[in-house]
């Protein structure tokens, strides 16, 4: 596997260490550490592309570079939420932004107690508007400031705070969080930072990557197609956006999927199981994983898909 796109970490994110319990169920409790796993968050949904319930360990596979590992323990939202909320500030998406804020309070109570926000707004520039931060009241201020900003102007380059998300949640987010970056944007823009860096930043700090897509107006929407045809640096940059949240396994919806799009991602990003398994040893450096169902998970959830993909190197 060549170096392009892999990032430096230990472990899957960081190697983790648990201690293994009967059947291999992790309990949420503290005990002495004996065995050193790998941590892989997963996708799991249903034929309607709903939240997956009741995943067990027989039912998922993981392999690194292309070997089945041993998985230990399959859970569900129990460890906490570090969530980073990125908002496309630029000139098409003040009306989309101002009908989502609508939705915060009840998106927010997707969260468990003890999950963080923190807010960033970008257009050619970036501004953190709150730190991660526990109090639903902080949060909802912090998005209600944003919203009443008097103008949404400017270009917009998406991967560069991405980056700066991804940074800012390996360096403040416990190393017992999940970590998350939700991106609200329609995609027209340029890249900034290369996608390759964005993903070894991701990759290193355990980052998943979801966003949320805005429709274009027609205007807009023709200004793009005129843009990608005469850049072909900026055709790239919707792709961009959706492959970065491929490779981190994350969630991607338009805001034309449902009634209450901030709601129901929120929803699937906390309803993401995570899966500790055994990793091979540590003479091997650069590795991929991918996890996905088992013979016997695919019996037992028709139609079902689960999916978590990574690239890492162990130091």
């Amino acid at each position: 596997m060549g170096r392009t796109g892999v990032g430096r970490v230990e472990g899957f994110g960081r190697l983790a260490v648990a201690a293994i319990l009967c059947g291999g169920v992790l309990a949420g409790q503290t005990f002495e550490a004996t065995t050193t796993l790998a941590r892989v968050e997963v996708r799991a949904v249903d034929g309607s592309l709903k939240p997956l319930l009741g995943l067990e360990i027989s039912d998922v596979k993981v392999q690194e570079n292309d070997l089945v590992r041993p998985v230990r323990s399959v859970a569900r939202d129990e460890l906490p939420l570090d969530l980073f909320l990125i908002v496309d500030v630029s000139n098409s998406m003040h009306r989309h932004i101002s009908a989502l804020a609508k939705q915060a309070h009840q998106a927010l109570e997707a969260l468990k107690p003890g999950g963080r926000v923190a807010l960033m707004s970008f257009n050619s520039r970036s501004k953190v508007w709150l730190e991660l931060s526990s109090s639903r009241a902080a949060i909802e201020a912090a998005i209600a400031d944003l919203v009443q900003k008097k103008n949404f102007r400017g270009g917009t380059v998406i991967n560069t705070p991405i980056h700066e998300a991804a940074k800012k949640l390996r360096q403040e987010s416990p190393k017992e969080s999940r970590r998350a970056i939700l991106i609200l944007t329609d995609g027209n823009g340029m890249k900034g930072t290369r996608s390759n860096t964005v993903l070894e930043e991701m990759w290193e700090g355990d980052v998943t990557l979801n966003a949320l897509t805005m429709p274009m107006g027609k205007l807009l929407r023709g200004l793009a197609i005129y843009q990608r045809a005469t850049s072909p640096y900026m055709m790239a940059v919707e792709a961009s956006v959706s492959d970065l949240v491929k490779k981190t396994s994350g969630e991607l919806m338009t805001m034309t999927e449902t009634t209450k799009p901030l709601v129901a991602i929120l929803e699937r990003i906390r309803s993401r199981y995570t899966v500790h398994y055994d990793p091979l040893g540590t003479d091997v450096k650069e590795r991929k994983v991918i996890a996905g169902l088992s013979n016997t998970g695919k019996a037992r959830h028709a139609k079902a898909t689960v999916i978590g993909r990574r690239q890492y190197s162990v130091r």
